[in-house]
């Protein structure tokens, strides 16, 4: 009779170790699973840069799963000027937000040339000639040595003034204006443009920018818009300031939720009319959006940088 008990009792163990290997294994297969798309992604992101540009010496890395970087070894930009450099990085960043499936778990996104050459034949000796940053909405993250104000409010709806001596002009911009849910799942404008001179201060630009640059984002578990072009209409106190028709780019995350960015630039006069009203309404498509009294000011303040 105690041989049969404890014949029982082996069995239960051996059941017991038997779930719990599978549920270790079950595990195990589903974080494999998680690294092998991430690396999947990186490498056919790393093969569209290198199509586009047709550089080979293209590295793309995430760490932590929020921070990418994009590395050009020894790009022929590397003895070209900051400005043509600057312009490749914004490229590079538009790209990778319009490409990455996984953009929006992204914190920053920064694209980096590197001067590398191999000594002694297995010693490689790699420099930094110059890195960009840019957040997952690809707008540009300041630089060390670039003058940044102190931000009035910790309110994401208020503008800064940060000047590069490098480029001798002020991005004014505001990083977030949420019209709806948050910033894991919503919809968000990143409104931007740039002007001559050091306006960081009491100083004020005497010439106005072409245009202003609005950077949406939407995260979703559905595609909240048409893959076909959406009428985008901007009205100030009932009155349509702006019209224009757009496309937004999507891409799907394995999890299966959805991204869409569009990079609309709107002139900036129209811009000015639209935070002069009391009332600003969005349109996408058949989406209404109304922008907050504290988003509008926001807005109306990015133009006090300019003179009238």
């Amino acid at each position: 009779m105690r041989l049969v008990k404890a014949s029982r009792k082996v069995m239960r163990s051996r059941k017991t170790c038997l779930v719990l290997l599978a549920i270790l294994a079950f595990v195990a297969f589903a974080g494999c699973g998680k690294q092998l798309t991430a690396l999947s992604e990186l490498g056919k992101l790393q093969r569209q840069i290198i199509s586009k540009y047709r550089e080979d010496g293209v590295h793309v890395n995430l760490n932590n799963d929020r921070y990418l970087t994009v590395t050009f070894i020894n790009s022929p930009l590397n003895s070209k000027s900051n400005g043509e450099r600057a312009t490749r990085a914004q490229e590079t960043a538009v790209f990778v937000v319009q490409h990455y499936p996984s953009i929006g778990k992204l914190d920053e996104l920064w694209v980096v040339f590197m001067r590398q050459e191999r000594r002694y034949v297995v010693v490689t000796y790699s420099d930094t000639v110059e890195y960009f940053g840019f957040d997952r909405s690809a707008h540009p993250l300041p630089k060390r040595g670039e003058v940044q104000p102190v931000r009035r409010t910790e309110s994401a709806a208020h503008p800064t003034a940060i000047y590069s001596p490098e480029r001798q002009e002020t991005d004014i911009s505001i990083s977030r204006l949420q019209l709806e849910g948050d910033s894991s799942s919503g919809l968000s404008i990143s409104p931007h443009f740039a002007v001559a001179g050091d306006v960081s201060g009491v100083r004020r630009s005497s010439s106005a920018p072409e245009s202003v640059d609005l950077d949406f984002a939407s995260y979703s578990s559905i595609q909240m818009f048409s893959a076909r072009a959406s009428r985008i209409t901007f009205l100030a106190d009932g009155k349509v300031v702006y019209e224009t028709t757009e496309t937004f780019t999507s891409s799907r995350s394995a999890e299966g939720g959805y991204s869409q960015f569009l990079m609309l630039q709107v002139p900036y006069p129209a811009f000015r009319n639209m935070t002069t009203g009391k009332k600003l309404i969005l349109r996408i498509g058949d989406r209404e959006y109304n922008v907050a009294d504290e988003q509008l000011a926001a807005l109306h303040e990015m133009t006090a940088y300019v003179r009238k």
